[in-house]
């Protein structure tokens, strides 16, 4: 909490503020799993989420993937800003999920 109430610049406050927000929904979304009692790496609920991984670990500039479902992608290290984000509910991993099946 001192981190939130001290002295942050404009873009330290909105990155935060991001972070914050991403966090509570990441904790919302183990908190669903461990009382759906997810226990599989191939179960539904794990393998709707939206995920980051590294390709091979042993090479050098090895590439970062984005994986949901069945669907793999190269992440290419977009940038689309820094906004305040303002909610992050189940219906927006639905449109990830739809999005990224597409």
């Amino acid at each position: 909490t001192a981190l939130v109430r001290g002295e942050l610049t404009k873009l330290q406050r909105m990155s935060l503020g991001a972070l914050i927000t991403l966090d509570v929904h990441a904790r919302d979304v183990l908190d669903s799993m461990v009382e759906q009692k997810v226990s599989s790496e191939h179960d539904f609920k794990w393998i709707s989420q939206l995920r980051y991984a590294i390709d091979d670990w042993d090479v050098q500039d090895s590439k970062t993937l984005v994986i949901q479902v069945d669907s793999q992608f190269d992440y290419g290290n977009e940038y689309l800003g820094n906004t305040m984000r303002l909610v992050v509910t189940p219906l927006t991993d639905r449109i990830y999920l739809t999005l990224t099946g597409a």
